[in-house]
């Protein structure tokens, strides 16, 4: 069994991951339009390594993101679970805590001059959409972002590096608990194209 991924949260990534979650191909594709590449994308890629959609399940990340980035790679999962291919999907914030990680932040810009701010410890969590100029880094604790070239982040990790090195922590994670969650948009739909 092979494992496609799909991320488009923030331009796109697009991989392949092995039986035991490791990391086959892996593909960032900032640099060009993510609507005009995914489909070619993820045709050559299943195209390489000499695979059937009967021979993959999939995993994408559900945001926090853009309304039409996101709405990019979910429309594809959704055709794919239509046609009862198995597919798994969790949050960008979620990675660290994912990984094994018990206390810390993550944040990303949230457009519109906001930020979404998400942090955890072993008992608790919270999100937030904050101004901008309300976000200041918090100090000793572990801070990620997907946004690592906005420089208000810069000094931050990223998830997307975690997902790198953590693949078969987190996808074994998300894959035995079946986890599939809907996209998660910074704002509701109404209030995101008012």
């Amino acid at each position: 069994m092979h494992y496609l991924f799909l991320d488009s949260t923030l331009g796109l990534t697009v991989g392949l991951l092995d039986s035991s979650f490791a990391w086959v191909e892996l593909k960032n594709l900032e640099s060009k339009k993510p609507s005009e590449i995914i489909h070619a994308e993820i045709f050559n890629l299943l195209k390489k390594y000499n695979l059937r959609w009967q021979d993959i399940e999939c995993f994408a990340t559900s945001g926090p993101g853009s309304y039409t980035g996101m709405r990019l790679s979910e429309g594809i999962v959704q055709i794919l679970e239509f046609s009862g291919i198995p597919i798994y999907s969790f949050y960008h914030f979620e990675v660290p805590k994912l990984s094994g990680i018990n206390k810390g932040f993550w944040i990303t810009n949230a457009f519109k001059g906001q930020v979404f701010l998400y942090t955890w410890d072993e008992h608790t969590s919270q999100k937030e959409l904050l101004n901008k100029e309300q976000f200041t880094i918090i100090e000793n604790e572990l801070g990620y972002t997907l946004d690592v070239q906005d420089p208000t982040f810069s000094q931050l990790q990223s998830s997307m590096n975690l997902i790198k090195i953590n693949s078969a922590t987190i996808f074994s994670k998300v894959h035995s608990q079946r986890q599939r969650v809907a996209p998660y948009y910074f704002r509701a739909i109404d209030e995101e194209f008012r």
